[in-house]
């Protein structure tokens, strides 16, 4: 075997050319990503990066939006925590996380798995299952205003068929913040079925085909071939559904605006209400980057133990 000390000088140069070569490739790939990234890397860095950089500064701040910033300290997370009102919007949307988290995960998947059959016609129900999301929220909270109302509202129709008596959903402290859940299920279960809808697709046809050649029932195929290969998929899922569950302001401010008895106020609302009417901006940025905190710290724990981190 020829040894790099007695390698012939026209082969040296040759492998250094190759070299080159190859790391002039490299290099092009790697401005080549950087520039298709680099628009979205600008409207992020100007739309999402620097206001939360800037709402992190002025949590710290006593500033009414006319006058000039006042640097406090820490007072207006002593002020927000001191507020009852504050920590009834936390108890309410953790309320709205746990009643919306799971039910859009477990039906996104049915969804998915239910128009990944190859069946006639199946392109167009996905459209129409879809088609809700591209509602505004506004539009939403209108139409399920209608659909909840006690006395003329097609839910309470039904119940009464079934023997059920009328329930005030947007009226009653007990049952408004599930009408919310039951809402924001419908309007946006479809985005959590396209994401499920794609990852069943990746899966390859053969190991299904081989585990039921091997006399594996549906069940067991999908137990032990569908949910370990939608891990990643489930992890996505999960911390979006979560984080958005958290983020809650629309419909809750069409619907209800936050009653009964403060029953569905949530922590955007808190913040809309703290900087655009009292303004109070620094409250509202400390609330905001509290917001900020429990997103990061229930997707980094979900993703953990979702192993997919």
């Amino acid at each position: 075997m020829t040894s790099l000390a007695t390698e012939p000088a026209g082969r040296s140069r040759a492998r250094r050319a190759f070299a080159q070569e190859g790391g002039a490739v490299r290099s092009g790939m790697t401005l080549a990503a950087y520039l298709f990234l680099s628009p979205y890397l600008a409207l992020f860095i100007a739309f999402m990066l620097l206001p939360t950089l800037a709402a992190v500064g002025i949590s710290f701040m006593r500033w009414d939006i006319l006058g000039t910033p006042e640097f406090i300290g820490l007072d207006n997370y002593r002020q927000i925590f001191a507020d009852p009102l504050f920590l009834t919007a936390i108890k309410n949307t953790f309320y709205f996380v746990f009643l919306t988290a799971i039910p859009m995960v477990v039906l996104g998947l049915a969804l998915a798995m239910l128009l990944d059959q190859k069946l006639k016609g199946t392109a167009f129900v996905r459209t129409v299952v879809f088609l809700p999301y591209v509602v505004m929220v506004s539009t939403v909270g209108i139409l399920w205003g209608w659909l909840f109302d006690k006395g003329t509202g097609l839910v309470n129709y039904y119940l009464t068929a079934i023997g059920i008596e009328p329930i005030a959903w947007l009226k009653d402290p007990h049952w408004s913040m599930p009408a919310l859940a039951i809402t924001t299920i419908w309007w946006t279960v479809n985005t959590n079925m396209i994401i499920f809808l794609a990852a069943l697709q990746d899966i390859p046809e053969e190991l299904h085909d081989a585990a039921t050649l091997d006399g594996a029932g549906p069940w067991q195929r999908f137990v032990y071939i569908t949910l370990p290969l939608l891990r990643p998929a489930m992890a996505l899922v999960t911390a979006l559904t979560i984080i958005n569950g958290w983020r809650v302001f629309g419909q809750a401010y069409v619907m209800t605006q936050g009653g009964p008895e403060a029953s569905t106020f949530v922590i955007v609302q808190y913040i809309y209400l703290t900087a655009f009417q009292n303004f109070e901006m620094g409250p509202a940025a400390a609330a905001g980057v509290v917001l900020l905190l429990i997103t990061l710290v229930f997707s980094l724990a979900q993703m953990k133990l979702m192993k997919a981190i």
